[in-house]
């Protein structure tokens, strides 16, 4: 809230500005500005004191600004010195959670704000919560603490509830919170703003929700309850390899001066993939794709039957990984490029108009995955090659949807469907083939 003086804000707008830089610098709390209300403010600046100590005034500030504590300085010029007062209210405007006053012999600036400093301290080691939970995704917590807290991976801490404020009777000023404990758990990952903890055991049988409070118990480094324990329940934090087993209904469509050509039939196949995490936000990637099987001839002017596809993809590919909540656990997007090479030998083929197909270039793709809860993530990919290299005009698109089950916090069980389409055009043959298959995968990922 704005510093209050009554000289005109000569005092209080100096006051506000070293105040201000104290609350943005420090770790226990999250800083909300109130320059969105200063043009409110502005329209009563004659009787700004009596306006600022109303209760729907301070109930009206903490919803615009989504505030849970509103700090109130006010100061009055007296014939020797100045009388100082602070108060903190909650954000219903009428819980009184701190309240001191005192008068100050000479009117200068650095002992006043050295005076609101000190009382700013004595109020923060009442807070009766360290951080408060911003968002819910299984048993997973975003908590609104980030590292300019004193704040470690590994810190446990418990989740509270709040049932009711205890005021003290005379002063009517709140001097106690009773609580109901929900959950313990621990925290496994902090960025600048936020952390990030796992609930480990619920202590009542109550959902939790954004706003419940949490408790950090003190940190001992030195403490560690079984290694193997601490192992089995760190994520990855280098990167990711997967396998994957494919069965798919395959087609090649060929068409030169000689006739077309329509092959179909099953084909199955194995995928290894592999990504590393450079940071949290780039990776690196590599993967490698064999599937075979049996195509039979569906129409055309060959005599061939049958073919015997022996099909091999390589991809090297790197990118930026897009956090929109900031966690790398929460959802992710991932922009992403590199190299692909598609070898497609159709096996012997025995007729004119039915060629080996090697195609490269280029690759460009979109990827996103997005928990559902803890256990489960939906993603989804497109990839496109639409360069042309040497003398062939190659172009693929591949589109995949699936499901992530965690077995595990490290491995999860992977199904997915996906569809391929790849076209290779010869200007030496006058050749165009084109390759499509829809498949099914299954499969494994571990993160290391």
């Amino acid at each position: 809230m704005p510093v209050t003086d009554s000289v005109g804000g000569a005092i209080g707008f100096k006051v506000f500005q070293e105040v201000e830089q104290q609350l943005k610098r420090s770790n226990w709390c999250t800083y909300v500005s109130n320059s969105g209300l200063i043009n409110v403010f502005s329209k009563y600046r004659d009787n700004l004191p009596q306006y600022l100590k109303t209760k729907e005034v301070l109930k009206t500030v903490a919803e615009k600004l989504k505030v849970g504590s509103i700090v109130r300085v006010g100061i009055v010029n007296e014939v020797k010195g100045v009388e100082l007062e602070m108060e903190v209210y909650g954000e219903n405007g009428e819980d009184l959670y701190f309240s001191e006053k005192t008068i100050l012999n000479k009117d200068d600036i650095e002992l006043i704000t050295s005076s609101t400093k000190s009382w700013l301290e004595v109020y923060s080691k009442m807070i009766p919560y360290d951080a408060k939970i911003n968002g819910i995704l299984g048993d997973q917590l975003t908590l609104d603490v980030g590292k300019g807290y004193p704040i470690s991976s590994g810190q446990k801490f418990i989740v509270k509830r709040l049932i009711s404020k205890k005021k003290h009777p005379l002063f009517k000023k709140v001097v106690d919170w009773e609580t109901e404990v929900l959950a313990e758990g621990s925290i496994f990952s902090i960025s600048d703003n936020q952390a990030l903890g796992m609930i480990k055991v619920y202590k009542a049988d109550k959902k939790l929700s954004q706003g419940d409070w949490v408790r950090l118990e003190a940190f001992r480094q030195d403490v560690i309850e079984d290694p193997s324990l601490v192992e089995k329940e760190t994520l990855g934090t280098l990167g990711i390899v997967s396998m994957a087993l494919n069965g798919s209904n395959s087609s090649v469509d060929s068409s030169s001066a000689a006739g077309s050509n329509t092959f179909a039939g099953r084909m199955l196949g194995v995928n290894l993939r592999a990504e590393g995490w450079i940071t949290r936000q780039y990776f690196v990637a590599f993967e490698v794709d064999r599937t075979a099987g049996t195509l039979k001839k569906s129409s055309g002017v060959t005599s061939k039957k049958e073919l015997s596809p022996n099909y091999m993809t390589y991809k090297a590919t790197g990118g930026f990984k897009f956090l929109p909540i900031g966690f790398f656990y929460g959802p992710q997007i991932d922009i992403y490029g590199g190299y692909a090479n598609y070898n497609l030998d159709l096996g012997s083929t025995g007729s004119a108009g039915l060629e080996v197909s090697k195609l490269s270039g280029l690759l460009f793709g979109l990827a996103a995955n997005v928990p559902i809860n803890r256990d489960y993530r939906v993603f989804t990919r497109a990839e496109f090659l639409p360069t042309i290299i040497g003398d062939n005009g190659n172009t693929a698109l591949e589109l995949e949807l699936g499901l992530k089950y965690y077995y595990t916090l490290r491995m999860s069980i992977d199904g997915s469907l996906k569809t391929t389409s790849r076209k290779s055009s010869s200007k030496d043959s006058a050749t165009d083939t084109t390759y499509k298959d829809n498949s099914l995968k299954l499969g494994i990922s571990y993160n290391f």
